[in-house]
């Protein structure tokens, strides 16, 4: 199993080699205990890719075995289903096998096409709930990785010190959700103990960079965001010495020192979905304001093309929608056509072209506006 991620995507946007097989399939009864459920579905979508490959792509049976045996192997492999996402991708071509699991609830279904099917996979990035938390409190640094189901503590990444092992701190016991916002550079002051000497701000610096360094291990070059839950001047402190790009302006102000894991995930996955919510609105309302002006195009018969010759800048995608047929690049034509192994889904075959040349593509199912299936902003 791969990382998932956008390197991800783009490995499956930029396969070359043909037939691609797309499987989605949810994993819900398998985390309730009934793997038989889970792997019985997925034994019946490699059948049927079977049967479109020797229907519409020629294969012989031999052929066929030998492209789908990976993906039958997992289907007696018990170890395999015992995990707690709840959702699967598999994709299968002739130089890939792969897969990863998905935090959301998707669309079960097959696709055998020229193209790897990545749509919900688009919408999982955006949808995306992974994240990490760092709890500090007088006592102890805890970190965590969690998404809005379950959290993990990551323990090897903990530093075996406390703020006691270099001043004496005194934290606000209050759980208050807060937004950033700017203190003073020159004094660091800490509630219930009022300013710190320059040599206690030198020990504190230490100590910070101590866990920030330990916790980059876990972090390195990723996107996923950080979550602090702390007191509001420690927050500003550790912003202040940590270089990593990701730490929210939104945290939590207070002691989390006598808290389990699930509380603690409790009052931080509440900072991540009024992020992702608010995210979301944005891209769906900058898309309308957007609708009418020269550069954007509605017709997938138009944005297709434009796709094609790197035109397109961004891409919004109704993930509830599909189309099937196929680009003529000879005659920079679109074809709507239904079935057979030229036929392919229109709005996931522009979301690889727009990818492909380096634009941005939003996929959204919830809250999308009745006219707009598909919208794409060229650059020019």
């Amino acid at each position: 199993m791969t990382v998932f991620n956008k390197e991800f995507v783009m490995n499956l946007v930029n396969e070359i080699n043909e037939p691609c097989i797309s499987i989605y399939l949810s994993t819900e009864a398998a985390r309730e205990g009934n793997f038989q459920k889970s792997t019985i579905k997925l034994k019946n979508y490699l059948s049927e890719a079977k049967s479109i490959l020797m229907d519409e792509w020629d294969y012989k049976k031999a052929e066929v075995e030998k492209l789908l045996k990976p993906a039958y192997k997992l289907v007696d492999d018990i170890n395999f289903w015992h995990h707690h996402e709840k959702a699967l991708a598999l994709f299968i071509s002739p130089e890939k096998f792969d897969y990863v699991r998905l935090n959301n609830s998707i669309k079960e279904e097959l696709s055998v096409s020229k193209y790897f099917y990545i749509i919900p996979l688009l919408f999982e990035l955006l949808s995306d709930s992974k994240y990490y938390i760092l709890a500090l409190s007088k006592n102890s640094n805890r970190f965590f990785e969690a998404n809005n189901h379950n959290i993990n503590r990551l323990k090897k990444y903990e530093v075996d010190e406390s703020l006691d092992d270099y001043l004496n701190y005194k934290g606000d016991s209050r759980d208050i959700q807060h937004h950033s916002h700017k203190v003073s550079s020159t004094n660091t002051i800490f509630h219930g103990r009022g300013v710190i000497n320059q040599t206690e701000e030198e020990d504190l610096s230490k100590y910070l960079k101590s866990i920030d360094k330990s916790i980059r291990a876990a972090l390195k070059n990723g996107e996923k965001p950080l979550i602090l839950y702390c007191d509001q001047a420690l927050y500003h402190y550790y912003k202040k010495i940590s270089s990593y790009d990701h730490i929210f302006d939104s945290f939590i102000n207070g002691n989390p020192e006598n808290l389990n894991p699930n509380e603690i995930h409790q009052r931080t996955s509440e900072i991540l979905y009024n992020h992702i919510k608010k995210q979301k609105e944005k891209i769906i309302e900058e898309f309308k304001e957007l609708k009418g002006i020269s550069r954007t195009k509605l017709d997938i018969k138009l944005i297709i093309p434009d796709a094609y010759y790197s035109k397109v800048d961004s891409l919004f995608i109704d993930g509830k929608r599909s189309l099937e047929g196929y680009f003529d690049q000879n005659r920079n034509k679109v074809h709507m056509i239904q079935k057979g192994k030229e036929s392919y889904d229109l709005f996931n075959y522009a979301a690889i072209l727009t990818l492909r040349n380096g634009g941005d593509v939003y996929v959204l199912k919830e809250n999308v506006p009745d006219d707009i299936n598909i919208e794409a902003l060229n650059r020019y």
